[in-house]
């Protein structure tokens, strides 16, 4: 399986978001690797308490971002903030209590997110700022 490559079309223009997209990359990195060397099962845990602990993180500043700069769509973005939250504290919880998570289950659900939070979501941010600059 193929690592995620940063390219231009997953930078937002914005540094400090875009170096900490770049860690949420990695994390999805260490799983494939892991999965590539028959390892995926046995990262999980600490995959998803990183995942969680890094969202705390870098939500916080994402927000707190918007808030500076006015950005208009502020409440839909915590929203999905808080929606995406709450499936890794899903998936955390599953592996606590023993229950089965497949690594590539949680890769898919990695990937999908990181491709739609950075590419849907964070990218209308940096779009805002462009067109606020420009003004």
């Amino acid at each position: 399986m193929s690592e995620i490559r940063w390219t231009d079309v997953l930078d937002i223009g914005l540094p400090k978001l875009d170096e900490q997209h770049k860690g949420l990359i990695a994390l999805s990195n260490d799983l494939i690797l892991a999965m590539d060397r028959g390892k995926g099962t046995d990262v999980l845990h600490s995959l998803f308490k990183k995942l969680k602990n890094y969202t705390i993180y870098h939500f916080f500043d994402e927000e707190e971002y918007m808030r500076l700069i006015g950005y208009p769509e502020i409440d839909e973005h915590r929203e999905a903030h808080r929606v995406l939250t709450e499936k890794v504290n899903d998936f955390e919880a599953r592996l606590q209590n023993n229950q089965s998570v497949a690594p590539a289950e949680a890769l898919d659900f990695i990937n999908g997110w990181i491709i739609w939070h950075i590419m849907e979501m964070d990218s209308l941010i940096g779009i805002y700022v462009r067109k606020s600059e420009s003004v």
